[in-house]
């Protein structure tokens, strides 16, 4: 998961109930959420610049297991083709060395982008 995705989850937007829900029913089945030590980053400063309190960070926070970011990770963002953001880069290339599942975000040049990694991706509740 990305910031994109995650951070619906505390802020009000057009896809927060369908994410909820699919975070939850996944959930429920025993999924497992993962993502780079870079989405608690993303997360709280997201939370500074909006006036939220970090506890409700944490809480979302608390239901997806956070990795180190590999030095590994890093090279191997920075040599992606296209012209992902480097925090989208960064999230695509360790979803690629934990071999996600799927990839949940809504930006649109990620989400290309994981897919032509060879991943599974998802945006609950986008139109398009």
């Amino acid at each position: 998961m990305d910031a994109s995705a995650v951070l619906k989850l505390v802020v009000e937007e057009t896809e927060s109930s369908a994410v909820a829900e699919y975070l939850s029913a996944a959930g429920a089945r025993g999924d497992t959420f993962v993502a780079s030590m870079l989405l608690y980053t993303e997360l709280h400063c997201a939370a500074h610049r909006r006036g939220l309190p970090g506890g409700v960070i944490n809480a979302v926070l608390s239901g997806i297991n956070l990795v180190d970011v590999a030095r590994a990770d890093l090279m191997y963002a920075a040599a992606m083709p296209g012209r992902l953001r480097s925090a989208d880069a960064i999230h695509l290339a360790a979803a690629i060395r934990l071999q996600a599942d799927i990839m949940i975000a809504y930006d649109a040049e990620l989400l290309a982008a994981a897919v032509d990694a060879g991943l599974n991706v998802l945006s609950p509740g986008a139109r398009g």
